[in-house]
């Protein structure tokens, strides 16, 4: 059986995250790419950077904007993304725009299975876990991502995933 690789797994969970946090799917698929790219980047350069996140105990809100000179940082729990000038993420200087998500990512996957049914399957898997596992980037990567991203759509059963509250 094909398997949806990694990078397509990363963008699909990391959109399912974001618009469990917002319900904005538009800007889901932007910042699912955008952190695909991301991750994408630091696992072949990341060694070299120090990135600091924000801290969670500070989180209130899902989303937070603050203006830095001419840019404007959006965070998503305590990840901060720059946005472009029309309002998606951005690396760089390139916004990834939905239309992008859609050439890059829900093409790929159509190659192994209805683009719509695995992001339902995203949605209610991402959709098991706490708020605050979502809104953290290294427990989002360890707890959600890293359990499935090379099983994906194929999920591990209840019994089998591990403690989704930060606190039963």
């Amino acid at each position: 059986m094909k398997k949806i690789g990694r990078f397509q797994v990363m963008a699909l969970l990391q959109a399912a995250r974001y618009y469990h946090l917002t319900k904005d799917k538009e800007k889901a698929f932007s910042w699912g790419l955008n952190r695909a790219i991301f991750y994408a980047w630091a696992k072949k350069y990341g060694k070299y950077a120090v990135y600091k996140p924000r801290q969670i105990s500070k989180v209130q809100h899902a989303t937070y904007r603050i203006k830095k000179g001419e840019k404007v940082l959006v965070y998503v729990g305590n990840e901060g993304v720059y946005v472009g000038p029309d309002g998606w993420f951005m690396i760089g200087n390139k916004e990834q725009k939905p239309e992008d998500f859609i050439r890059e990512i829900s093409r790929r996957i159509e190659k192994v299975m209805s683009f719509e049914e695995a992001w339902k399957q995203a949605l209610e898997y991402v959709g098991k876990f706490d708020r605050k596992i979502l809104l953290d980037q290294e427990k989002f990567y360890k707890l959600v991502y890293k359990p499935v991203r090379d099983s994906f759509p194929k999920m591990p059963s209840d019994k089998d995933t591990k403690q989704t509250k930060l606190f039963d």
